[in-house]
């Protein structure tokens, strides 16, 4: 039927404009292979933001559009007796939006000497890939003539259009990462088409396959005795490293250096004052860096140096090659996005030459803390009261993510028979409120004890951390709706170190000991679980107590003999929002 229906279509509306289809019937292997081999763009259902949102069909559309039919006749009814119409806007078909998009296409390349990796140094990043490139367009050139001003413009980029961005292949080169003792030398090669680009992915790859870097000679006969080939690769497990085929992360840091935008030459900083300002216009510059490169979402910024994140990697200005990228435009990043985001990632002037590539930071997340941008009805919210909420959703979530009815003790804080958990051994996530920097926090248990994960916590980390990476909206009762935005970059307020500790929230006591004083209860208090953390003992100084309905609670503050890291969670209520405390300048 929509064949025969497709053979009769000759319009589409009431334009003018001749429209026509053509409709076959197909297996899928045979439709998926056509696709395949298409030579133009492929555009297929993406989630999340990019690409085009077209309206598809959904259950009730043709319904809706017979209706929507139907009431054009009834569009003008009389209004009175002089003649008068009124007019009625028939029924909007029900159509839902999707988006399509068209990725792009990678093939992953090894360099390759007699069989064996031909390892190229990090430092020479960008000759490798100009030298590739050029012989690659070369190729093209050779057997496809009238295609030069195409592969001018697109592959080697002379005489590209700000248009044309979207539109070029990437050649990327991926060094070896992943362990600590790796030498980050340069053994794979990744070729990324977008989907959209003319230029056909064949041809590229087929340019690209079999290319002599280099070859050495018998010097009498003139024998070739060994090349350096670029060859297709068959292992693809190296692109983990780099955030490809994975699960998207919000940190990341640069393995090339960032080519900042051309600025005038500075000289080198001798003051705290002009470190300070060279850093504030790197940063500005960085941000202009990602708007050229179309990034959707903007990181926070929480590292700018010269020296590399990794022990083997190579500083900064070993990559400036002359006049183009000098040593005042390179410099190594440290981003923070708000939402997870999939590699590669890639930014900056140099980001078609090999520089400026990024890799995900898979470290465990000690603490996730969301800012609250809008949302909240009181000016004074219970911390208490937001804390429980939090603990709600995120209970909720890591429900959802594990697909359990009970959760284990580390989220919900309750031993396996009914009762809260008693922290012997074991210990729980710690939900937390600061009202000073409107800052919701989930603090895992081995940030408030000072020691490293288990392994158990570990896995549970990794599950928080899926549960919580498009967390956005709180419902939170009496406080509000509240519109959240993840900044772990804020959480450093938390972490000191500082010797001075003020209280954010009111310290409940533990224990309510007889025949002493709301304050010499909250001092003797205090200390106590200090110890019981592994803290030294502070210097106590009540600023306010009161008697309340879990005991005696109040503001303090603690001085130590010695700087304390963060963050610093003490008294009954420190896993449900009470017993924060701030460092103190």
């Amino acid at each position: 039927a929509i064949a025969a229906i497709a053979q009769r279509l000759y319009q589409f509306g009431r334009g003018i404009d001749m429209a026509w289809a053509i409709a076959e019937t197909l297996e899928a292997v045979e439709a998926e292979t056509r696709i395949i081999t298409h030579r133009g763009p492929v555009f297929r259902p993406v989630d999340g933001a990019g690409g085009i949102s077209l309206a598809c069909p959904m259950p009730g559309s043709l319904a809706s559009l017979v209706a929507r039919h139907a009431a054009q006749a009834l569009r003008f009814t009389p209004a009175d007796n002089r003649g008068g119409l009124l007019f009625t806007q028939p029924p909007k078909p029900r159509f839902r939006q999707v988006i399509y998009g068209s990725p792009p296409h990678r093939t992953l390349f090894e360099l390759r000497r007699e069989g064996d990796f031909a390892p190229w140094p990090i430092r020479q990043a960008v000759a490798l890939i100009e030298m590739l490139r050029d012989r690659a367009a070369a190729r093209l050139l050779a057997v496809a003539p009238g295609s030069a001003a195409e592969i001018t413009r697109l592959l080697i980029g002379r005489g590209a259009t700000p248009a044309d961005r979207a539109l070029r292949p990437r050649l990327i080169p991926l060094p070896s990462i992943g362990a600590i003792h790796a030498d980050h030398a340069i053994r794979r090669v990744l070729l990324e088409v977008p989907g959209l680009c003319p230029l056909p992915l064949e041809d590229l790859a087929w340019a690209f396959s079999g290319l002599i870097l280099d070859s050495t000679h018998d010097p009498e006969t003139g024998e070739i005795l060994a090349d350096t080939r670029l060859l297709r690769a068959e292992d693809e497990a190296m692109l983990r490293h780099f955030g490809i085929n994975t699960a998207p992360v919000r940190r990341w840091r640069s393995v090339t250096p960032v080519a900042l935008p051309n600025r005038p030459h500075a000289p080198s900083p001798r003051n705290g004052h002009a470190r300070m300002t060279e850093a504030q216009d790197d940063a500005t510059a960085l941000h202009q860096a990602m708007r050229h490169a179309g990034l959707d979402t903007v990181p926070a910024i929480t590292g700018i140096q010269r020296e590399p994140y990794a022990a083997r990697g190579a500083r900064a200005e070993e990559f400036a090659t002359g006049r183009r990228f000098t040593t005042q435009r390179l410099r190594h990043v440290e981003l923070s996005f708000p939402t997870p985001t999939q590699g590669p990632l890639l930014f900056g002037d140099g980001r078609f030459l090999g520089l400026g590539l990024f890799a995900p930071v898979r470290d465990v997340h000690g603490i996730h803390a969301f800012r609250i941008t809008s949302g909240l009805e009181a000016a004074r919210p219970d911390p208490e009261a937001l804390a429980r909420a939090l603990r709600r959703a995120v209970m909720a979530r890591t429900r959802d993510q594990l697909g359990a009815q009970r959760l284990p003790s580390f989220f919900s804080g309750h031993a396996e028979i009914d009762g809260p958990l008693r922290e012997g051994g074991k210990a729980h996530l710690a939900f937390t409120f600061d009202p000073e920097a409107l800052m919701l926090c989930v603090v895992a248990p081995h940030l408030l004890s000072a020691r490293q994960p288990t392994v158990e916590e570990k896995q549970h980390l990794a599950v928080l951390g899926s549960a919580l990476a498009d967390f956005s909206e709180l419902r939170a009762g009496m406080a509000g709706c509240l519109r959240l935005e993840a900044d772990d970059a804020g959480a450093t307020g938390l972490m000191g170190p500082a010797r001075l500790w003020a209280s954010a929230t009111s310290y409940t006591v533990t224990r309510h000991e007889k025949r002493r004083t709301a304050a010499e209860m909250m001092m003797l208090d205090v200390v106590l679980e200090c110890g019981r953390r592994g803290l030294p003992s502070p210097e106590v100084e009540v600023l306010s107590s009161a008697p309340g309905p879990r005991g005696v609670s109040g503001k303090i503050q603690l001085r130590f003999s010695t700087v304390q890291m963060g963050p610093l969670l003490l008294g009954r209520q420190a896993h449900l929002g009470g017993g924060l405390f701030c460092p103190v300048a």
